[in-house]
């Protein structure tokens, strides 16, 4: 299919098109509902090293090396247990009984991850209270600022730097509406793209039936029935291209219930038609010449 026929296609089928972008809006508007409003937290630490080797590459190496180490560490159940018990006053009940569970839960609450090769851990905390996410992410860089050296062989030769004080945010933060929304529009279209490009043909078509048009023009139709005579605009139906919708003929007899059916009879024969061209031309300056 070339190109110029797919954007023609695009313009007939525009209902459809519009109908499965909607579906993919709805989903989205409920997978976001669904899951729980949380806000988020986060902070920023530097890691430093009192080392003696003069070599710079060697140095940024093993910063590289400690701050993917400690970023891994936070989602461990030994650096959990030390975040609960730093005397933060942290809902211990909102994790649950079990290890298992704790750990789900921990592992939803917290995101670190070292910022490229500079040594920096970035701390992220997210709860469906604002309190206890800042509280958490306090704990969290306090307790790799007081017990780092129990997850490297550095010892006093690295230290911990707060760069960022945890910032909480006054909204919630997740789930994330633009990028829930943005994603789903982008998937509708492809999704729409790709439906109409493998089935092009008119029963594929999403949408109102054609029968309910077709009832529609009906009874605008019917309504007619009786006027007088003279130039009017009169709707028709076309199932494939809705937006032909209206030709102007003119009639010097009241519509008919016949009439109504010729503009949907596809065997009519359109003697009509004939009557409608004399009508017209009893106003050429050739008539009026006797030409």
């Amino acid at each position: 299919m070339e190109l110029r026929d797919f954007a023609t296609l695009i313009s007939k089928k525009k209902m459809t098109i519009f109908l499965i972008v909607i579906i993919f809006l709805i989903l989205a508007l409920i997978l976001t509902i669904i899951q729980p409003f949380k806000y988020g937290s986060s902070a920023q630490i530097l890691i430093i090293q009192n080392s003696v080797n003069p070599d710079p590459y060697s140095a940024s190496k093993s910063t590289e090396y400690l701050s993917n180490i400690l970023a891994e560490v936070t989602y461990s159940n030994s650096f959990f247990e030390n975040v609960l018990n730093s005397g933060y006053f942290i809902d211990k009940s909102y994790f649950g009984q079990s290890v298992k569970d704790q750990m789900k839960i921990w592992d939803k609450t917290i995101s670190a991850k070292a910022v490229n090769n500079s040594g920096i851990i970035s701390i992220n905390v997210y709860h469906k209270d604002r309190a206890q996410a800042e509280l958490i992410a306090r704990a969290a860089v306090y307790t790799l600022q007081t017990k780092h050296n129990l997850y490297h062989g550095g010892g006093d030769n690295v230290a911990m730097k707060v760069i960022d004080e945890p910032i909480t945010s006054n909204y919630p933060v997740k789930p994330n509406l633009i990028l829930n929304f943005g994603l789903a529009l982008v998937l509708g279209f492809i999704f729409a793209g790709v439906y109409i490009y493998l089935f092009p043909e008119e029963k594929y078509n999403i949408g109102p039936a054609p029968k309910f048009f077709e009832k529609n023009y009906n009874k605008k139709l019917e309504n007619k029935i009786n006027e007088p005579a003279g130039f009017y605009h009169e709707p028709l139906y076309h199932p494939t291209e809705p937006e032909i919708a209206f030709k102007t003929v003119a009639r010097e007899a009241p519509i008919t219930e016949y009439g109504i059916k010729n503009h949907f009879d596809s065997d009519y024969d359109g003697d009509d038609l004939d009557s409608f061209e004399q009508i017209n031309n009893r106003g050429n300056i050739k008539n009026v010449l006797n030409l």
